[in-house]
């Protein structure tokens, strides 16, 4: 059964395999440190992970100072499970805590992620940078 709990810095090396599996909005492996991470996990925000049978299967950060959904990743042979709903939807009710009056990520401009934040919410508000979009959302309950 899947277990979904906050991320801690030994989950690291686990949120990478996640995150240089996918196939869309990849990632050049060493552009983000794992000190970023752990900053990003630990100091500036949060996350959580999705964990089966001791492999994390999928992730998701929030900065609790801008109201950026910083990563929402979840493996390819995982994908279609939930996972991505339920780190959301913890990531969404962490954020209610946090004094943000807009949430708001960027996403590529031809990615699957587009249908799953438009269903969850999010407003797409148009360009961000030379081939994303950017989302946001009331930050209330």
């Amino acid at each position: 059964m899947p277990v979904l709990r906050q991320a801690v810095a030994e989950d690291i090396p686990g949120i990478w395999e996640v995150r240089y599996s996918v196939t869309e909005n990849t990632l050049t492996p060493g552009r983000i440190s794992d000190e970023e991470m752990r900053e990003a996990i630990e100091v500036t925000g949060r996350g959580w992970v999705v964990e089966e049978d001791g492999k994390i299967e999928a992730f998701a950060v929030g900065n609790g100072k801008t109201g950026n959904v910083w990563a929402l990743f979840v493996r390819p042979d995982a994908q279609g499970r939930g996972h991505g709903t339920r780190l959301h939807a913890a990531m969404v009710r962490w954020f209610q805590t946090q004094r943000i009056e807009t949430l708001w990520l960027s996403t590529g401009t031809h990615t699957k992620a587009r249908q799953f934040y438009d269903r969850n919410g999010w407003k797409c508000v148009g360009p961000y940078g030379t081939d994303e979009v950017r989302y946001e959302r009331p930050n209330v309950a």
